[in-house]
């Protein structure tokens, strides 16, 4: 029934000479849909999850998470080749993309970016060499910024195998199938939980990890920075945050397989960092840097083991930058504030303690410190590189020495930039759009390619600001995200 539906769609779409792709994929869409069982809510049954062929054409690396597959920004490849031509390096496909500002994902040859088109959220599956659609689904939402910003997702899907999760602006946690992108389950923890919305609403990005049990060995648990409150606590204005108190559900676990609650740990509000899987003594532990506080969690339990708070004291700010991990030492940056500490990560049999090595001087310009605004520092041969400032005008590229906080080398001039690192050398983003290769040393600011990805088509510029999304690098291939395009280019053409 499924191929006769869609075989029968498929022949008249092709007859409409002015049909889109868009709709194309939409009607075939909507005729798979007719032809599968409607998916489980949160707490049904676990179903068999097809795990789907991949179709990458070349070995590599995937990037299945926020951050890529160690949550730090780096990748396997070994170093960007260079020279590039005039026009950078060569541009593979692009596409257009609706609101939002999350990084892809990219696992078994597939990129998975979510955004959103009118009242939906839309997640797309696309060929990651091609920029083929191969599936779509989407969700209502009306999610609406307190500020005026997009409505779009801020978060990057995450892959674990056979399922992919997204976690919606609006609070909306979904568990689909990578092969087809059937729901599996849906859990709205901004209604279960009484969220109050942040200033932006969700930011943050899922963390799955591996939790066995005594009956279910391959257990994997889903961890969202949810920052529940009690029921009616949503303040008389929704820019007076000050007066919401969390409850008992900051950080929540949930099963992959069922999308039912395993803990809920912390009175902790959320706000837009991602949280981390560690190692601290010899021990597993999850660092949640949340609204007001960092926490340390108990994998398996929820158990909180320590905390340390680092936020700024202006109301209208958020820790939104990932901690960054040198062995077990955790680097907290924010920028409307407080700035940055390095802290030395220890485990005693009263809880873990987080002694700090440095902090940033008091009132350092961005120039002076590390204030990461929300792009992850990265860590490489004991410096730390990042871009330092809350505006565009007063942000800097920035080399900064771990074991003392100084400032190495600073660089004006791509606003509040994000990079992935490969080997050596950092591939950036600037905000405006520029793609550039720089090399990762703490002797001077080195750049050793600039280039300005332009449509070969039309020569027109392809990355227009604001180019917010971290970029990613699976398989020789740079994902760029820049405002209503995505660009794949050929780093190893």
């Amino acid at each position: 029934m499924a191929y006769f539906a869609i075989s029968l769609l498929a022949r008249v779409a092709s007859q409409l000479t002015c049909f889109s792709a868009f709709g194309l994929g939409t009607l075939l869409l909507a005729a798979f849909a007719l032809c599968v069982p409607v998916e489980r809510a949160a707490g049904g049954q676990a179903d068999d999850v097809p795990l789907p062929e991949s179709l990458w054409s070349r070995t590599g690396e995937d990037w299945p998470q926020f951050l890529g597959p160690r949550g730090d920004g780096t990748s396997s490849l070994a170093g960007i080749p260079l020279p590039w031509s005039d026009e950078g390096p060569p541009v593979v496909w692009h596409a257009e993309i609706g609101e939002g500002y999350g990084s892809p994902a990219a696992s078994r040859g597939r990129l998975l970016l979510a955004d959103r088109v009118g009242d939906h959220a839309r997640l797309r599956c696309l060929h990651a060499e091609t920029g083929e659609l191969l599936w779509m689904a989407s969700d209502p939402t009306v999610y609406r910024d307190t500020f005026g910003y997009d409505g779009g997702p801020r978060s990057c899907p995450v892959i674990d195998g056979s399922r992919v999760l997204t976690f919606g602006a609006d609070g909306l946690l979904t568990c689909r199938r990578l092969v087809d992108g059937r729901k599996v389950w849906q859990i709205d923890t901004a209604g279960d939980y009484h969220v109050v919305q942040n200033f932006f609403g969700v930011g943050a990005a899922p963390l799955v990890i591996a939790s066995p049990t005594a009956v279910d060995p391959a257990r994997r648990l889903v961890i969202v920075p949810v920052g529940g409150s009690e029921p009616g606590s949503t303040p008389p204005a929704p820019e007076r945050l000050d007066r919401v108190r969390g409850l008992d559900s900051g950080l929540v676990a949930f099963d992959l397989a069922t999308g039912r609650e395993v803990w809920r740990s912390s009175a902790e509000l959320a706000s837009y960092s991602s949280p981390r899987l560690v190692e601290v003594a010899g021990s597993q532990r999850i660092l949640a840097w949340m609204r007001e506080k960092l926490i340390a969690v108990e994998p398996s339990t929820g158990h909180v083991t320590g905390s340390f708070r680092w936020r700024a004291a202006e109301l209208f700010s958020v820790n939104a930058a990932n901690p960054a991990m040198l062995g077990e030492q955790v680097l907290l940056s924010e920028t409307y504030g407080p700035g940055s500490v390095l802290l030395n990560v220890k485990a005693t049999p009263r809880g873990d303690t987080f002694a700090p090595v440095w902090t940033s001087p008091r009132g350092g310009r961005p120039a002076e410190t590390l204030r990461a605004h929300w792009a992850t520092p990265i860590v490489h041969d004991g410096h730390f590189y990042g871009t330092s400032g809350r505006n565009i005008g007063d942000s800097r590229l920035v080399c900064v020495e771990a074991a003392t906080g100084d400032v190495r080398w600073a660089e004006r001039g791509l606003g509040r930039a994000s990079m992935a690192l490969a080997g050596d050398r950092l591939l950036v983003l600037g905000e405006f759009g520029e793609l550039l290769v720089v090399k990762a040393t703490p002797v001077a600011y080195e750049p050793l390619a600039r280039a300005e990805l332009k449509d070969p088509a039309t020569g027109s510029p392809l990355l227009a600001p604001p180019c917010w999304a971290a970029p990613i690098i699976a398989h020789g291939y740079a994902y760029l995200r820049g405002k209503g395009r995505i660009v794949c280019v050929d780093l190893l053409p």
